[in-house]
């Protein structure tokens, strides 16, 4: 089996930088998304050269901090900042997807002019699995030619037979469960022979503490994530810990 220990949320603050970078140079993480819109990008940026063997994708916002492609009449108040979440999905038939298309290129095209190689696109929220934000997330996947992450895997056929994505995703390495036995368990139960497993080890900093209600629980995750124990077992059950560019 490969997994993909995929650190969400690169690019958020500098303590959630340097715990993604910790738990890959010393742990299993290989694959990070990152968030083009955040105030800790320009230092994600900088480790991604130092780091060159962590893949990155795009986790596409439309949560949290401000807009990379500016104001828009549907997605963000008057001086660009994002919707809540409960807000976005409340007022989801009111969205304009033109506005989700157009931010979802500004994001992309950041990263890109970052100098940095795109592995695969996903989303802060899971928003991206919204009805009609899910058809503008597939039509960029397949321009860009990128894997995802995603829930619907039904709607992966016709023109969007060849977007790639894993067998399987878990998102409950989380909060209570982030611990080396919820990960031995979850992973002994799976089926199919790709699974992602989303996390988000951090080093708890101001910036995170402040904006997230998931903080302090992530230096958790970065501790199992780096535990010798959970790398033994891997390695024991000939498991293959991998980015997407290897689906």
């Amino acid at each position: 089996m490969k997994i993909i220990f995929n650190a969400d949320d690169f690019g958020h603050s500098k303590g959630i930088n340097l715990g993604i970078i910790e738990a890959h140079k010393n742990g299993v993480v290989r694959s990070t998304t990152m968030m083009a819109g955040m105030a800790g990008f320009d230092h994600a940026a900088a480790l991604s050269k130092e780091n060159p063997e962590l893949k990155i994708g795009v986790h596409l916002t439309l949560t949290a901090g401000k807009s990379v492609g500016g104001v828009y009449e549907t997605i963000t108040d008057e001086n660009g900042y994002f919707l809540k979440l409960n807000t976005l999905t409340d007022k989801i038939n009111e969205i304009n997807l033109d506005e989700v298309e157009k931010e979802y290129e500004a994001q992309i095209q950041k990263v890109l002019m970052a100098g940095i190689e795109i592995d695969h696109f996903d989303s802060h929220h899971h928003t991206h699995n919204l009805d009609g934000i899910v058809d503008i997330f597939l039509k960029l996947a397949k321009k860009y030619r990128k894997k995802i992450r995603l829930y619907k895997k039904d709607l992966l056929c016709e023109e969007f037979a060849d977007i790639a994505t894993t067998d399987n995703f878990v998102d409950s390495f989380y909060n209570e469960n982030a611990t080396t036995d919820y990960l031995k368990q979850i992973i002994s139960e799976q089926k199919g022979n790709s699974l992602e497993i989303m996390c988000h080890p951090a080093y708890v900093d101001y910036a995170l503490y402040k904006s997230s209600s998931y903080n302090i629980k992530r230096i958790f995750e970065l501790h199992v994530l780096t535990d010798d124990e959970l790398k033994d077992y891997l390695e024991q059950n000939n498991i293959q810990v991998c980015s997407f560019s290897d689906l």
